[in-house]
C-alpha cells in the first residue's frame, strides 16, 4: 500500500511539472494551505492545480488525506522549483526557451485567442453563403447505366430499329443474368467513354446530365422507374438507360450553417490580423537575413545531441500559431524531479 501511495505521489508530481508553475519573485496573496521558508501555497493556488488535473487523478482526492496527499505533492514541487532557481536554472538555454515560448504563446492568446465568432456582420455571413452555395445546397443525383446507337439523319430510322432490338436483347437477356446489361454495353454501345465500364453513367445531377447528354435524356434519368429499360432519342442517337440509384439533395440554410460560418470567418480574420502583425514587427525590427552564413547550416537527418527544441517550418517555436477563441495555450513544461527511493 506504502508503494502505492509513493508512486501515486510520484505520479503526481510528475503532472505538476507540465502545470503552470508561479514564477519567481511573483508575491502570492490570500489564505495559505501550506507555508515554510521561502515555501507558501495558496488555497487559489491549490484549487487551480487540482482542477488542472485529468477527472481521472482528480477523483482521488476528495478526502482529507489525499488532500494532504496532493498538496504535499505542491509543497515537493515548489521547493524542487526553488533549488533549481538557487542552482541558476532559470538562466538555462532550456529553461529560456521554453519561456519564450509560453510568452509566444501568451502574447498570441492575448491578441489573438479571444475573438467571438458572433461579432462576424451577418453581411459577411450571407455573402459567404452565396459565394460557396455549393458547400450547403447539393442537388439530387441520379446513377445510370446507359447504351449509345449512335446515329445520323441519314440513317435514324434504320438505327432506332436496332435500339428497339437492342431492348429486346437486354430484356430477354437480363432475366438470367444480373450482369446483361453491362456486358451488352461492352459490346455494342458505341460511347467510348462509358463502353469500357459496362455503360455507367455515374451518379449526376439533373443539370450536369443535361449539359452533357441533352435534356431528354436527362429528363428519363429522373423520371424513369429504377431498373427499368427505355429508349431515349437525342442528337447523338438513341440510349437505351436504365436508373440504378438514387440520392436525395440536401439544402442547409444560412441560418442552420451560420455558427459554422461565423467560426470559421473568424479564424480567418485574426489569421489576417495574426500576418499582419508579424509583418509590422518584422518592419520595425528590419530583419536581414545572412544568406552566405545560412547557406553553411548543415541540416543533419536527426537532431544533434544536446540541441534544445526544434523549430518547425516557418521559424516559430512548436504550437507558436493563432489558436481558436476560447482555446488554452499549451502549459509550459518545468523540470522533472528525481524518481523517490521504493519504501516498504
Amino acid at each position: 500500500m506504502t508503494r502505492v501511495l509513493v508512486a501515486t505521489g510520484f505520479a503526481v508530481v510528475l503532472a505538476l511539472s507540465g502545470c503552470k508553475p508561479t514564477p519567481p519573485g511573483v508575491q502570492k496573496s490570500g489564505p495559505a494551505v501550506a507555508q515554510g521558508e521561502g515555501v507558501v501555497v495558496t488555497v487559489a493556488e491549490f484549487q487551480a492545480r487540482l482542477d488542472e488535473q485529468s477527472p481521472f487523478l482528480r477523483q482521488r482526492f476528495q478526502g482529507m488525506e489525499r488532500k494532504k496527499e496532493f498538496l504535499d505533492s505542491l509543497v515537493k514541487f515548489e521547493m524542487l522549483a526553488n533549488a533549481a532557481q538557487k542552482e541558476g536554472l532559470q538562466n538555462d538555454p532550456d529553461v529560456q526557451l521554453t519561456m519564450k515560448k509560453a510568452m509566444v504563446q501568451k502574447l498570441i492568446q492575448k491578441k489573438f485567442g479571444d475573438g467571438d465568432p458572433k461579432d462576424v456582420p451577418d453581411a459577411e455571413i450571407q455573402k459567404f453563403y452565396d459565394d460557396h452555395k455549393d458547400d450547403f445546397v447539393k442537388p439530387a443525383r441520379v446513377r445510370t447505366s446507359a447504351l449509345l446507337v449512335a446515329a445520323t439523319d441519314a440513317d435514324r430510322a434504320q438505327k432506332k430499329a436496332q435500339a428497339g432490338k437492342l431492348l429486346a436483347q437486354l430484356k430477354a437477356a437480363a432475366k438470367k443474368d444480373p450482369q446483361a446489361f453491362q456486358n451488352l454495353a461492352r459490346a455494342s454501345s458505341d460511347d467510348a467513354a462509358t463502353k469500357g465500364n459496362g455503360g455507367d453513367l455515374g451518379f449526376r445531377s439533373q443539370d450536369e446530365y443535361t449539359k452533357q447528354y441533352g435534356p431528354p435524356l436527362a429528363a428519363a434519368a429522373f423520371s424513369g422507374k429504377e431498373g427499368e429499360d427505355v429508349i431515349v432519342e437525342t442528337t447523338q442517337g438513341f440510349w437505351i438507360v436504365r436508373v440504378t440509384g438514387r440520392q436525395e439533395g440536401v439544402t442547409r440554410t444560412v441560418d442552420q450553417v451560420k455558427p459554422q460560418i461565423q467560426q470559421r470567418l473568424g479564424r480567418e480574420r485574426r489569421t489576417k490580423e495574426f500576418d499582419e502583425y508579424v509583418k509590422k514587427l518584422r518592419d520595425e525590427a528590419k530583419v536581414t537575413i545572412n544568406e552566405a552564413e545560412l547557406e553553411k547550416v548543415v541540416v543533419s537527418a536527426a537532431p544533434a545531441p544536446g540541441v534544445p527544441g526544434g523549430m518547425p517550418q516557418g521559424g516559430m517555436p512548436p504550437g507558436a500559431m493563432p489558436l481558436p477563441a476560447g482555446a488554452a495555450p499549451p502549459r509550459p513544461a518545468a523540470p522533472m524531479p528525481p524518481p523517490p527511493a521504493a519504501q516498504k
